[in-house]
């Protein structure tokens, strides 16, 4: 049995020894683990997965080109709860699973959405830069906060993460509206949150956080006609997937006061490079996180484990012990 673990340079620092004793486990001592490091190549990239059994990724792109590079590929596993950037179709036309990581990190995400909208509301940026830089101590040195107890907090997908942050925004005071085309009338209204469109939350929230998993449906769901809506200049939180915000129109609606400020985990481009150009760097009104909702030293652990049982569970045949598939492969046919 041969598996590979595959990414790009910063996602793979981590100890990987998790993974491997997994595999070891699962698939046996005699499992062949290789690590292949994407810098850009994708000739190479095939070459290294040309003939492996598995694939275990967290970010990296898999296109139909990839994936068909070998054909008899049994299993991509993705540590991470989305998969936007592997073509699914593509895997279950050629007969490869998919599959993702259900939960792991809900209580850590629902923590960070809550802790950048406060770091935002708060104006902690500036009043940090204010004393660290300019050794200035003055509470007046900034104005236009609002009190949060009894303002407006949206949620835009009213999934595990979003109920978990609608918890907590509760416990501070805050009336909690949410559009979630896909929860039931019935299970918000038992956590106390008002179902509304889309159009609703846009206009009447204080603060709009991003939950719902990027399709190609919802992405830049957060573009200029919804700054234009948005009456009370709300605080965005985004800890979801960077394209389900037009960058562009984020930065022109913070340039012209349609929006408070914003709390940002991800971006469209995240890589090192991109912090020398991204346009949100440096700006007092918004506070930057590398896509760091999900850790702790737990979640991680967790994160990792149960990504790599996923791939022994497709590649041993138990279908019934994937933690979840997103397409229709049978994989029960791998079984030994």
């Amino acid at each position: 049995m041969k598996v590979a673990i595959c990414d790009y340079k910063e996602p793979l620092n981590r100890d990987l020894e998790i993974e491997k004793s997994v595999f070891k486990k699962f698939l046996g001592e005699d499992t062949e683990i290789s690590l292949y490091v994407h810098e850009g190549d994708n000739e190479k990239f095939k070459e290294a997965i040309k003939d492996v059994d598995g694939i275990l990724t967290s970010y990296l792109e898999f296109p139909k080109e990839i994936i068909n590079s070998n054909p008899n590929l049994k299993g991509i596993s993705i540590e991470a709860t989305g998969y936007n950037f592997v073509d699914a179709d593509a895997a279950q036309e050629q007969g490869t699973a998919v599959a993702v990581i259900g939960e792991y990190c809900t209580q850590e995400v629902a923590d960070h959405s809550i802790a950048l909208m406060l770091a935002v509301a708060r104006k902690l940026k500036h009043y940090d830069r204010e004393i660290e830089y300019k050794h200035v101590y003055d509470y007046n040195s900034t104005s236009g906060m609002i009190r949060l107890e009894g303002s407006t907090f949206g949620i835009l997908g009213l999934g595990k993460i979003g109920k978990a942050v609608a918890r907590r925004a509760q416990g501070f005071g805050m009336n909690v509206i949410a559009y979630s085309p896909s929860c039931k009338p019935e299970v918000a209204e038992s956590l106390g949150v008002k179902l509304v469109s889309k159009e609703e939350l846009f206009e009447t929230s204080d603060v709009i956080s991003v939950h719902m998993r990027l399709t190609p449906e919802n992405e830049n769901m957060l573009n200029r006609e919804a700054f234009a809506m948005m009456k009370k200049k709300p605080i965005i939180v985004n800890v979801s997937r960077g394209s389900m915000i037009d960058e562009e129109a984020l930065l022109e609606a913070l340039n012209n006061g349609q929006v408070f400020g914003a709390g940002l985990d991800v971006l469209v481009e995240e890589t090192n490079e991109n912090t020398l150009k991204c346009p949100f760097v440096g700006r007092e009104d918004v506070v930057l996180t590398p896509h760091t909702a999900f850790y702790s030293d737990f979640a991680l652990y967790e994160c990792q484990r149960i990504g790599a049982e996923n791939l022994c569970y497709i590649l041993r045949g138990e279908q019934d012990k994937v933690f979840r598939m997103v397409n229709d492969v049978d994989v029960t046919k791998f079984a030994k």
